[in-house]
């Protein structure tokens, strides 16, 4: 029988959500090897968890969709409890419930939605979900004009760290929006059909290149057009939360 739910997590706790081959310094090796961990002892059988997506080491999530299979008999609420108190406090599950037995996590997704934060003067209690940008003046109107030059279908291989695993690069971005809650931060909503390696963090860094006037207008779209030469800024990854997958 096939199952699913979401999953929130604490990156900075790990590499990544893949299994790595490596063991790292960190606590886990990746959120998939601890929760396939927890949950091999909840459920007393190992179980193989796919997601609907690979975030990179340092990215968090409140809304990963994960699915697996197991035949046994399954108490949804006591699994919950189980997983969630084996995991501490860098993992949390919700929302477990049987599924269609072909509903597949990452293929069946529809859209993915990312959040990234930054910081336009320098904190102290935010600073491990956010980028800190310090003292450096951005200009956020320039920024929201070039954010819309993502917006639609493009080629994002200069926008990625490129897997060489003859997958499309391509993607479809359908929102790119700049809200601004107080004085001190600045958020990004980002929903696209997919992300590639790291694609956010490019997009998100060349914006901030453009913002405290590194580069001028123009610079997106000389970017897809491989019209651009220039050292490219790379945003953190503690800044980038996995809010949703839609289905």
């Amino acid at each position: 029988m096939r199952f699913r739910f979401r999953c929130e997590y604490l990156g900075s706790a790990f590499f990544g959500w893949q299994v790595q081959n490596e063991s790292g310094e960190r606590k886990f090796d990746s959120v998939q090897g601890a929760l396939e961990d927890a949950f091999a002892v909840a459920l007393r059988a190992p179980v193989k968890l796919v997601g609907a997506g690979r975030t990179d080491t340092g990215v968090h999530a409140r809304g990963l969709m994960v699915h697996f299979d197991f035949d046994g008999a399954l108490d949804l609420e006591k699994t919950v409890r189980s997983v969630n108190g084996l995991t501490k406090r860098f993992i949390r599950i919700r929302d477990l419930e049987p599924c269609a037995p072909d509903f597949h996590a990452r293929h069946d997704a529809i859209s993915r939605y990312y959040v990234y934060t930054f910081f336009t003067r320098p904190v102290a209690l935010y600073r491990d979900f956010g980028w800190e940008c310090g003292n450096v003046n951005l200009n956020l109107d320039l920024m929201e004009r070039e954010a819309k030059s993502f917006l639609g279908e493009h080629d994002f291989i200069r926008f990625c760290i490129p897997r060489n695993d003859g997958k499309s690069t391509l993607s479809t971005l359908t929102e790119f929006r700049l809200e601004r809650p107080n004085d001190f931060s600045a958020v990004w909503h980002i929903r696209g059909n997919r992300f590639l390696h790291r694609q956010v963090r490019a997009m998100v860094g060349t914006l901030f290149d453009i913002g405290r006037g590194r580069y001028g207008e123009g610079t997106v779209q000389a970017i897809f057009e491989d019209r651009f030469e220039g050292e490219r800024t790379w945003a953190p990854p503690q800044g980038l939360i996995l809010e949703d997958v839609t289905y």
